[in-house]
């Protein structure tokens, strides 16, 4: 029997634009980019007979393609509110920054009250959430990555660097520095640097693949490019091109095996950033929960890509239909 036919209530909640920010200003710029993975969520999972609930901040359109929205005030407990919806509901997609733990907190309420849970494993949460850990579980794992210090460890060698938040997700407070001694005096001066890591900065193409993982094995879905660029000694994520990496697509197949192996109960949609140098491809971080790759992924794959994610969890023998490879670029 199909379990995914059992369901009849999904909570989807993305973080910013469900009102995790309701007491704070609300970044227009992550805002817009959760937005579009939550549409894009909404527009698969509508093509199927769920009953789709979410909540919204009050400073937000509502989105379309919803059973309910429950708007949120500047006054509301979200938290609380959020575990009410998913008590109530059959089954929960969760996507959230593994900043300060918020993935990994949403994802403990839907286990407390023995959710099904379209995406990752608390402990594969926990590792990823951690690009020190991450780091120690590749390594450890043979999968080539780019050495993780901490203030306390780092060798200060030649060359560039570039400084992240240890726990932050994507391109968020990254930094570049052309050399040791600016990275010094930077440290100097930002009393946070202490919860961030170093890493030495590795030349190549930034790239990312997009998959599906369950027991301990990957499904492609794209591979990509990533359009990030340095300004003021800082990244920035400017989008990327679904499957302009498609030429990569054996090579990227091994490491999310690789990772999978690794990391077995990473489930669900999981992104891989990595560079590719030299013929070699480096894993960069493990984001496990949607990207913003899945806004474009039905245009580039020709299927539905919330319902393949949702089959390959639920039935257990699933066969994973061919998938076309087109390019689409997206900007954010």
């Amino acid at each position: 029997m199909n379990l995914q036919n059992k369901l009849s209530t999904i909570f989807v909640c993305e973080f910013i634009t469900a009102g995790g920010f309701n007491h704070a200003d609300l970044p227009q710029s992550l805002a817009r980019e959760g937005a579009l993975m939550r549409d894009a969520l909404l527009r698969d999972l509508s093509q199927m007979p769920y009953e789709i609930i979410t909540t919204v901040d009050a400073r937000l359109a509502l989105p379309m393609l919803v059973h309910s929205a429950i708007v949120i005030n500047e006054n509301d407990d979200v938290w609380r509110v959020w575990e009410q919806q998913i008590r109530a509901a059959d089954s929960v997609w969760l996507i959230a920054p593994e900043t300060d733990d918020l993935l990994k907190k949403l994802t403990e309420l839907a286990v407390k009250h023995k959710k099904t849970i379209f995406g990752c494993g608390l402990k594969s949460i926990e590792i990823a959430s951690s690009k020190r850990a991450t780091y120690q579980v590749l390594q450890q794992a043979g999968i080539t990555t780019i050495p993780t210090f901490t203030l306390e460890n780092w060798p200060k060698g030649a060359g560039a660097w570039l400084v992240k938040p240890g726990d932050g997700a994507g391109c968020d407070e990254t930094f570049y520095f052309k050399n040791a001694d600016d990275l010094v005096a930077w440290i100097g001066l930002w009393n946070k640097a202490g919860s961030h890591v170093i890493q030495p900065f590795q030349t190549g193409v930034s790239a990312s693949i997009s998959c599906v993982m369950q027991r301990g094995k990957a499904q492609i879905l794209s591979c990509n490019s990533q359009m990030i660029t340095i300004k003021n000694n800082q990244l920035k994520f400017n989008g990327c091109i679904v499957n302009g990496m498609r030429e990569h697509w054996a090579a990227f197949e091994i490491v999310a095996n690789k990772t999978a192996q690794a990391m077995p109960d990473l489930a669900g949609y999981v992104g891989i950033d990595v560079i590719v140098s030299e013929g070699k491809t480096i894993v960069v971080e493990i984001n496990p929960r949607l990207t913003t790759s899945y806004c474009v992924l039905a245009e580039a794959t020709h299927a539905n890509p919330a319902e393949l994610i949702m089959n390959t969890l639920t039935q257990k023998n699933y066969n994973w239909p061919k998938l076309q490879q087109n390019v689409v670029e997206l900007h954010v």
